[in-house]
């Protein structure tokens, strides 16, 4: 008769011994020896060659299983609480001392310095604040107003009763960074603060700043300000131009090493890209960015929302007409670069102009379109964390970073733009007399010069996919209107004394410093175009090889 060798434990006793929480069963360590040694003893019988129950051998293989599994996870969870450290240990025994900082110092030397203390002047005056702030006073002590009370920016006290840093300091050392784009402890001895708040309190003031004012600053233009636009362009020889449009790139230093490839511009640099349309002014009215370095502007552009509402139709408005060379539109149009495809609304300089008209609209065009040019070298030499490669680890951080900077450079330039020479030359046109419109030779909004030869209304676009744009109906639209323009800037700035076209060669024409005086005697005669110091705009034939350009 064969002997059957039962386990040293009864195995469905101690699994319904075991807590249980809905379905799950939970096994102590007081559990697991005893288990242990079962599975040890079933598969020592097994190598014996004895006779076990074979209920009982597959109910102990099961169980060995789950222990197995049971022991692993454990050690797993022990050995990862070893060795994970701690984010915050708190007041233990072991932790390093906080530096005595004094924070009273650093606010009293702020207040000293910008503000004035008991009753005595600043040491710097306004001049030095907005050198040292980037920003005017009015403008630094809005934000400061605005974020003092929030919960991370209030004053604090802390567990033995000393009050904690100010808010001031707090924003003095976020805006130093922004303004001379330096480390986060390098004012450290002038604010009294740590660089992990600094850094914290520039991340959070980005934050703020792109919360709280974005909408009022970040926006597309109010009808008023398209009416203003549309008019001042036209005052400048362009009627229908809405602004300029151009693309810039900022390096990105910390970029991981796994999205190398597609961040890498043409340069060789790990770059991300920023589109933007500005006005005279350099009032931001659009800007994208977070597109990778690798695309270059046309493709930045068929991902832009700016460019997604142009073709739903949605944007931009169509109830201001404008009429060039005898013709109505009522589709505003960008000043682009030569890269971008041609669309009715954009307008873009001839590759190679023949023809003296062709070269005085390239020259209008490049005058108007290098406001965007201009903004970057504002962006960059008023903020310098822009002028800097970028240290952030995430896009994200860099696109809250470049939205923050592109709020302040408006919310500067509403400060200041009443000051501006073009506003100046608007109020003086205003005063005399002159209608604004009319001096532009267009009309806007409907009104302006009579005796147009034909009016014509642009269709809607159409789809939204890209083969539906670039059909033969808006590249004539934008060929005509192309074509219009050129007659327009023609007109507007005159004609050109007649061109010296002799076969024999004539010195190269050279830059004086006296420009205007040089014009001036050009336009009278007593300077002809291919002598030297002409300095006017037209192509001058002294230039054997190709056509040639004079500012």
């Amino acid at each position: 008769m064969r002997s059957v060798h039962r386990l040293p434990i009864d195995v469905d006793a101690t699994i319904q011994s075991l807590p249980t929480h809905g379905s799950t069963v939970f096994f102590p360590s007081a559990c697991l020896a005893p288990l242990a040694s079962t599975m040890e003893a079933m598969l020592s019988l097994s190598l014996w060659g004895g006779f076990v129950d074979m209920d009982d051998v597959e109910v102990g293989a099961s169980l060995a299983g789950a222990l197995s599994m049971i022991l692993s996870v454990q050690a797993r969870r022990r050995s990862s609480r070893i060795s994970k450290k701690r984010n915050y240990r708190g007041s233990v025994r072991g932790r390093a001392p906080n530096r005595h900082r004094d924070f009273a110092l650093g606010l009293q030397c702020i207040l000293r310095d910008y503000f004035g203390l008991d009753g005595a002047p600043p040491v710097y005056g306004e001049k030095d604040f907005e050198r040292r702030f980037r920003v005017p006073r009015a403008v630094f002590m809005r934000i400061y107003q605005a974020v003092k009370d929030r919960p991370y920016w209030r004053q604090r006290v802390n567990a033995t009763g000393k009050p904690q840093s100010h808010p001031l300091q707090k924003l003095v050392g976020a805006f130093r960074v922004i303004a001379y784009g330096e480390s986060y402890d390098r004012c450290d001895e002038y604010v009294r603060l740590s660089r992990s708040t600094i850094a914290v309190a520039t991340k959070k003031l980005m934050q703020f700043i792109v919360e709280e004012f974005g909408p009022s600053y970040l926006r597309a233009p109010t009808p008023a300000e398209v009416q203003r636009i549309l008019t001042r362009n036209a005052q400048r020889g362009m009627p229908g131009c809405l602004g300029s449009m151009d693309c810039s790139h900022w390096e990105w230093k910390n970029c991981p090493k796994g999205l190398a490839g597609t961040y890498q511009d043409r340069k060789g640099h790990r770059t991300i890209v920023l589109e933007t349309v500005c006005d005279e002014d350099l009032w931001v009215y659009h800007l994208f960015v977070g597109c990778p370095g690798s695309l270059n502007d046309v493709n930045v552009m068929y991902q832009s929302p700016m460019y997604l509402e142009i073709v739903s139709g949605a944007w931009p408005p169509r109830n201001f007409s404008y009429t060039v060379n005898g013709t109505t539109r009522n589709l505003p149009y960008y000043l682009v670069d030569g890269i971008y495809p041609r669309f009715a609304f954009f307008v873009s300089p001839y590759p190679q102009p023949f023809t003296e008209e062709q070269l005085m609209f390239n020259r209008v065009q490049e005058a108007l379109r290098k406001d965007v040019e201009r903004l970057y070298a504002v962006l960059t030499a008023r903020f310098h964390i822009m002028l800097h490669p970028s240290r952030f680890g995430t896009v994200e951080q860099m696109i809250i970073t470049t939205q923050a900077t592109v709020i302040l450079h408006n919310m500067v330039t509403e400060y200041r733009r009443d000051g501006y020479v073009a506003r100046s030359r608007m109020a003086a046109a205003a005063a005399g007399g002159v209608d604004a419109a009319a001096a532009g030779g267009e009309a806007i909004g409907g009104g302006g010069l009579g005796g147009c030869a034909s009016s014509r209304t642009l269709p809607a676009p159409g789809r939204a996919g890209r083969a539906g744009r670039d059909g033969g109906v808006w590249k004539g639209v934008a060929r005509r209107r192309k074509r219009d323009s050129v007659h327009c800037a023609w007109e507007g700035g005159g004609a050109p004394p007649p061109l010296q076209r002799t076969g024999a060669p004539q010195p190269a024409c050279s830059r004086v410093t006296d420009g205007d005086a040089t014009r001036q005697a050009a336009r009278e005669g007593r300077i002809q175009h291919g002598q030297p110091g002409c300095g006017t705009p037209y192509y001058c034939p002294s230039h054997t090889a190709g056509h040639s350009f004079h500012a």
